[in-house]
């Protein structure tokens, strides 16, 4: 008898599963025999969505109970299992090894970030699928498949959105493990972030900067240097604060990651530790990513409307990624300026902004954020990803019963 437990909701609580209960295999025979058996299923990884992308009308399973394995081999690692970048990061640290990124929450699986195009920041850091060579899927038959990066399909298996089927295990690129400083500063006048972003965003290794979007006092540039200095804030009249630190109109105070000191990269890296509460909890966000030559054009454009948008809105962070040829990636053959918001926990209220933004945005080819909220159509998101038709094709063959298909991709991709 394979365990269950009930299916709940999403991390923030904003999204409740459809299906009853998931399933927990615990090896990859009980795996199979799950996967063979259904007629529709979908994998409920870590929780850190705002959408239904994880959900089914049939059934749910999880691998949190799976043997969660990491193997380093020269400069790949292999995760197997429900590991999160948490779990993954101090094992290479201790091998001498490093990612190239990580994303701003260490909490979040390997397979499920890597599924849906997560990222950290970065002019010259692809998102957090780019590191990946090789992706062990199961399919409909309970068989399980290495896709390597020489397969011609690994542009649509490496970020699937878990459409071709259960992720057991990914491989990664590991490079030499190396320090990094991050400070935090406010006083930089957004007419001078507006006027040259690019500049300010590839001042670091990883730059962030949190607007509000109207008060000046709430702009905030975190910026993570692999090279020991942001003092190039300071030029820009940055000022370096404290512990007590606001993003926006989220305080916190005691589970950001150091500031003002070097340390290794998977303690700098991510803005919040893994052993607390991320960001403000009781959200929900979006995400749209913009041509990163566009990027004071689409800010112009976001301000204009952000009136319509302040009373729902906690903080809005802006981050660069580079361009990477994964079909769904966000960032397929550009580099990007991602704007990202995180919102009030009110589903109505977010849902009744976002096409102020979409429309703003629309102009510039924006792609939204596969996990989090968005209300573009499908043939909006299509029109922007040229090869949303050769990924639809490879799910159609990897999986002719459509059994990893839900509500979400069937109204997104059209499968």
């Amino acid at each position: 008898m394979i365990d269950t437990r009930a299916a709940g909701t999403t991390w923030s609580g904003n999204h409740r599963y459809r299906a009853p209960e998931v399933l927990l295999p615990a090896d990859a025979d009980e795996l199979a025999e799950v996967v063979a058996s259904a007629d529709l299923l979908r994998v409920q990884a870590t929780r850190h969505t705002f959408n239904d992308i994880a959900d089914s009308e049939g059934t749910l399973v999880s691998l949190e109970r799976m043997p969660s394995r990491i193997a380093i081999d020269g400069d790949r690692v292999r995760v197997e299992g429900l590991v999160t970048f948490a779990e993954l990061a101090p094992v290479l640290e201790a091998e001498g090894r490093a990612l190239h990124n990580l994303g701003s929450l260490p909490h979040i699986s390997v397979t499920g970030a890597t599924a849906t195009g997560t990222h950290g920041s970065g002019v010259t850091n692809g998102n957090l699928s780019s590191a990946l060579t090789a992706v062990e899927i199961m399919d409909a038959d309970g068989t399980t498949h290495r896709i390597d990066h020489d397969d011609p399909r690994f542009p649509a298996a490496a970020l699937s959105l878990g459409a071709l089927g259960v992720i057991t295990a990914v491989e990664l690129r590991t490079e030499p493990t190396y320090a990094v400083t991050q400070q935090a500063y406010t006083g930089v006048a957004w007419d001078d972030i507006a006027a040259d972003p690019i500049a300010v965003l590839g001042g670091a290794r990883s730059v962030s900067i949190f607007t509000t979007w109207g008060d000046p006092a709430h702009d905030l540039v975190w910026a993570k240097s692999d090279t020991g200095t942001t003092g190039w804030v300071e030029e820009l009249g940055g000022r370096p604060v404290g512990d007590d630190i606001h993003l926006g109109r989220i305080r916190t105070v005691d589970n950001t990651t150091p500031r003002g000191s070097s340390g290794p990269w998977h303690t700098r890296l991510p803005h919040f530790r893994a052993d607390a509460l991320p960001s403000d909890g009781d959200e929900i966000q979006s995400e749209y990513f913009v041509p990163l030559a566009h990027a004071a054009e689409a800010l112009a454009a976001v301000r204009a409307v952000a009136p319509s948008f302040d009373a729902q809105l906690l903080v809005t962070e802006l981050r660069t990624v580079a361009a990477d040829e994964l079909w769904l990636s966000p960032a397929y053959r550009r580099d990007v300026l991602a704007i990202h918001f995180t919102w009030r926990n009110d589903t109505d209220g977010v849902l009744s902004v976002l096409p102020h933004i979409e429309a703003a945005l629309a102009p510039f080819d924006a792609r939204p954020h596969w996990g989090k909220a968005f209300t573009m159509s499908g043939d909006q998101v299509r029109s922007t990803l040229p090869r949303a038709q050769d990924f639809v094709d490879v799910v159609r063959q990897a999986d002719p019963r459509g059994v990893f298909r839900n509500t979400y991709l069937r109204g997104v991709l059209g499968l």
